[in-house]
């Protein structure tokens, strides 16, 4: 049995929480939770594609018994519980074990949240990722992988990962009859540099060689600083000749209603990513009784609600709004990547989700979708820890405006609490009244550069 681990009667082993595991640098799991300022963190990815609403009523009581209350769902689509402390730990993973639930370990294999049951797919990517698990818990255990390794299993689809980098990708194609699969490294399926195109059956095969060459680089190691000229030696056997096709263009947002063969599947998103005990419960008992038979996961901080008729749909849809869930990809809020903050982490410096609510109230001219807006307690931007269009970051001067950047990159002002609504209303008016026709917000503000969020910031401190 693994360190760290002791079994309870004939119950799955239950993790210890060692005071080493509790770092950042790794991902915050049952066996590892992370310290963060409101105390421990554990992120959780469900082995089962879908869990009953029963389950999640049951996670919801469980987050509020052992942690603080709040259940959340990350960007990439995984399961938050916070507010956890060393001894509720090792409760917590005991009850979730009792009711059977488990949750994938190791390296991140994520694939679309319908893998399976969209026809829109190019292929399911269940199979290949379950092959992937396998090996990386088998043959492939004593690789040293960085900590928090990603690997996107994309079979395409109404809800692809197109947009999610990873550090390994690969993504489905077709050549006629023939299941083909683009390995990538370091991005999103645009940016990601190709290492090779193969053969289905050579999938898990060259997915090996790529996982050894990180190793081989040192346990740090990450896609995005391998040397791919190396692995296109190396799979140069593997590799078809030509490309038989080009990955999807990034899905719509998983929020609203959508289509899936005979299925009506409704996207409900968790307000700034986030849901208290009572409405998560609330709302997943009144799913239970519309019908709903599954509830999935998916990226960008949404839940897919299926097993409901097409009449049940809009009736889920308003229930959930009633709660305070969102179930419209143009939903203000969809723009903006918030933190707990000051009101659920010790590390955050301002209230951001008062702040995101300034947002939404009034500077909707600048949450039409076209850039993240990411709001950030502290410099360590843990809410989006990738380039926003606009930052707003606590530091100990102010709170940082950054534009283009990530929360902890220089500022281009310091505004205090009291001036962060009017330069942001300020701001949002400027871009209403400068936008060209059909422009965007964010390439609006990229056009009228620094200066023009200078001027809104002066307006705003006056």
């Amino acid at each position: 049995m693994s360190p760290g681990l002791q079994r309870t009667g004939n119950a799955p082993a239950v993790p210890q929480v060692a005071a080493a595991s509790l770092r950042r640098g790794a991902c915050p799991s049952l066996a590892a939770p992370m310290q963060t300022g409101d105390g421990l963190l554990v992120r959780l990815r469900p082995t089962r594609p879908g869990l009953p609403p029963s389950d999640y009523v049951l996670l919801a009581q469980l987050a509020a018994e052992h942690g603080n209350g709040l259940l959340e769902v990350t960007a990439r689509g995984n399961l938050q519980i916070r507010g956890l402390r060393g001894e509720t730990v090792p409760r917590l993973a005991a009850a979730l074990a009792e009711a059977g639930i488990d949750f994938h370990r190791g390296v991140a294999v994520e694939t679309p949240a319908l893998s399976g049951l969209d026809p829109q797919e190019i292929a399911d990517a269940t199979p290949l990722a379950a092959s992937i698990r396998d090996a990386l818990g088998g043959p492939l255990s004593m690789l040293r992988l960085a900590p928090k390794l990603s690997i996107v299993v994309d079979g395409g689809g109404r809800l692809n990962l197109a947009d999610m980098v990873a550090d390994i990708r690969l993504d489905a194609l077709r050549g006629g009859e023939s299941l083909f699969w683009r390995i990538s490294v370091g991005g999103d399926a645009k940016a990601a540099r190709a290492v090779a195109t193969v053969a289905d059956a050579d999938a898990l095969a060259a997915l090996t060689i790529v996982l050894k060459a990180l190793d081989g680089a040192g346990p740090a190691a990450r896609g995005r600083s391998i040397h791919v000229d190396g692995l296109k030696d190396a799979l140069a056997s593997m590799a078809t000749e030509g490309s038989p096709g080009t990955p999807p263009a990034p899905s719509p947002s998983p929020i609203g209603r959508h289509e899936v063969g005979m299925r009506g599947v409704l996207g409900i998103g968790l307000p700034y990513g986030a849901a208290d005990t009572a409405s998560l419960q609330a709302l997943m008992r009144g799913l239970s009784g519309l019908g709903a038979t599954e509830i999935r996961l998916s990226p960008h901080r949404a839940l897919l609600a299926l097993g409901l008729s097409a009449d049940n749909v809009e009736a889920a849809a308003v229930l959930a709004e009633e709660l305070g869930f969102w179930t419209r990809a143009d939903t203000p809020g969809n723009a903006i990547a918030v933190c707990a903050g000051s009101a659920g982490c010790a590390s955050g410096s301002f209230d951001t989700r008062a702040v995101a609510d300034l947002l939404t109230a009034s500077a909707t001219d600048l949450l039409d979708g076209s850039m993240t807006i990411h709001i950030s307690g502290c410099p360590k931007g843990c809410a989006h820890p990738r380039a926003a269009g606009l930052a707003l970051c606590g530091r100990s001067e102010g709170i940082g405006l950054v534009l283009g950047g990530l929360a902890g990159d220089a500022a281009l002002a310091t505004l205090s609490q009291q001036a962060v609504g009017k330069v942001i209303e300020n701001l949002a008016a400027k871009i209403r009244e400068r936008s060209l026709k059909g422009e965007t917000a964010h390439r609006t503000i990229e056009r009228l550069g620094a200066g023009t969020i200078l001027e809104a910031v002066q307006q705003g401190r006056q």
